[in-house]
């Protein structure tokens, strides 16, 4: 008997060696994290496992349909309005566009328009977070039934790191940081809310401007230059004065007709770019809640009211404000009674421009003048411009350091006038935006993915032709050589640490802006 134990003994046991060398499958991380994710909704949302997306490896959490007579977004080429918080698995922040959060993660600057995102999403491009562009763009399974997002609805998405953005995390910047970054190859919990879409974002944003000029003293219409096959001087170029005191063949002929209070073209080729020649602090405030009366997207777009600043006091009250501010500083301006007594820029002499940007809901973006400064951003912001922006005539407009808008209307203003400024994108900073940025040691600045606009650029080309307007004036971001124009951008300092914290405030794709200009010799 022992004779055929030991045998079986020695048998066994090398049976048990050989398997032991053997390897045992690897796991790839997406499947480890896949059954965590999975593991984490059974324990805490066991209700969404029948909520599971197949593209993607999410689950969703539909908090609110929306109103289901809309139009869904799903399958479409749109530009989105979406307000949006990502979290952790914990709950922890690393990113949101809303103002209250950031101030309660400690990440809140004056410098950000706390709106929602503007994005495209699309059949071949999109500038989503790639797990929420899956959600926005493809039909959702809801408990084995369709659905499909559109105004109003508000999901919460449970992402692992495949869609999010792999290992390098997710770290909000200008303004709409959290109190945390979200690591590398770590799930993500995306609370999003449409509020909106549209499929021509060239002929909403002209709207836009056209009915902020209406409500805002009158669009001229009327008023037309000599048309461009009638001369042989292209009627687009700038209209000044000579430095010897002679008429040039682009001078205006029609000086009078601009002081009417209405918005006019100073180069009647370039489609909605309009200055009010009339404008002065001291005889006009702008009434900013006019946009909402026909193209309302989503809430308080019409008026900003967020923010430790603006959320404190109508829109109306901080333009009187800040109307006294100028007025204090620089006087009524030029009466248009006495505009022709007033000196022409001309051609090799500079002009001291003084200015404040904003949107058209009123937020300002930014400043030059130290007391607006102060009263908008705070103390430590007062003096970190505080000088003139010069302007040179002899530039030629494609050498230029500022936005066309600027290029194209300063030449036609005085010294000592006031005037107002009304622009698309396109003599803006240009129909990619610019991407909000926060750094405390180096600032940088970078631009929408060129797929986001280029989808666009045949319908831009055709609306505004394919001269100054079209996408391809003076390179191809469509407005100049300087991706942003040479703008001043808002800096802080924190005595504490003594380091320089640089905030670059978002401007959005296909954002008009408006300028108030005082011209300084």
């Amino acid at each position: 008997m022992r004779n055929i134990v030991q045998p079986l003994l020695l048998f066994v046991l090398m049976i048990f060696a050989l398997t032991a060398c053997v390897k045992q499958p690897e796991m790839l991380f997406e499947d480890i994290e896949q059954r965590s994710l999975r593991a984490w909704i059974e324990k805490y949302k066991p209700e969404l496992l029948a909520n599971y997306q197949e593209d993607g490896g999410y689950y969703v959490e539909i908090i609110d349909e929306g109103c289901l007579d809309s139009l869904p977004v799903t399958g479409k080429d749109v530009w989105l309005w979406y307000d949006f918080t990502g979290r952790d698995l914990e709950g922890n922040v690393c990113e949101s566009r809303n103002w209250l959060t950031a101030y309660q993660q400690g990440s809140y600057t004056a410098y950000t328009h706390y709106t929602p995102a503007y994005r495209f999403s699309g059949a071949e491009s999109n500038s989503l977070l790639e797990g929420s562009y899956l959600a926005t763009f493809n039909e959702l399974n809801i408990g084995g039934e369709k659905f499909a997002l559109r105004y109003g609805s508000h999901v919460r998405l449970y992402l692992p790191s495949s869609v999010i953005d792999g290992s390098a995390g997710v770290v909000g910047d200008g303004g709409y940081e959290g109190q945390f970054s979200l690591d590398g190859n770590v799930p993500m919990i995306f609370d999003m809310t449409l509020y909106g879409h549209v499929a021509n974002p060239v002929a909403y944003e002209g709207n836009h401007v056209d009915s902020f000029a209406k409500f805002n003293g009158g669009l001229c219409r009327e008023h037309v230059a000599v048309k461009e096959e009638d001369t042989a001087t292209p009627s687009s170029r700038r209209r000044y004065t000579r430095a010897d005191g002679e008429e040039t063949t682009d001078a205006d002929a029609r000086v009078m007709e601009y002081y009417d209070g209405r918005w006019h073209q100073p180069v009647d080729t370039l489609a909605q770019l309009y200055v009010n020649y009339a404008y002065s602090p001291a005889r006009q405030t702008f009434n900013f809640d006019v946009i909402g009366r026909d193209t309302m997207m989503y809430p308080n777009q019409s008026v900003y009211n967020s923010g430790t600043f603006y959320g404190t006091q109508s829109m109306s009250e901080i333009d009187r404000k800040v109307n006294e501010i100028l007025v204090e500083r620089f006087g009524e301006g030029v009466a248009p009674s006495d505009i022709l007594d007033a000196d022409s820029l001309r051609v090799g002499k500079n002009a001291n421009v003084w200015y404040i940007t904003r949107f058209l809901d009123g937020y300002i973006i930014d400043s030059n003048i130290a007391e607006v400064r102060k009263l908008v951003f705070g103390e430590s912001a007062a003096e970190a411009i505080g000088q003139a922006a010069v302007f040179k005539t002899s530039d030629p407009i494609e050498d230029n350091e500022w936005v066309l808008s600027w290029e194209y209307a300063i030449p036609t203003m005085r010294y000592g006038q006031w005037a107002a400024i009304l622009t698309v994108s396109t003599y803006g900073y240009g129909m990619a935006g610019k991407v909000g940025t926060t750094d405390t040691q180096t600032s940088s600045n970078s631009t929408y993915d060129y797929l986001n606009y280029m989808n666009y650029m045949n319908y831009m080309n055709s609306y505004y032709g394919y001269g100054y307007g079209g996408m391809y004036n003076n390179g191809y971001y469509g407005y100049n050589p300087y991706y942003y124009g040479a703008g001043y951008m808002p800096s802080d300092t924190e005595s504490e640490t003594e380091s320089v914290t640089t905030v670059n405030t978002e401007i959005p794709a296909y954002c008009p802006l408006l300028f108030q200009i005082y011209i300084d010799e």
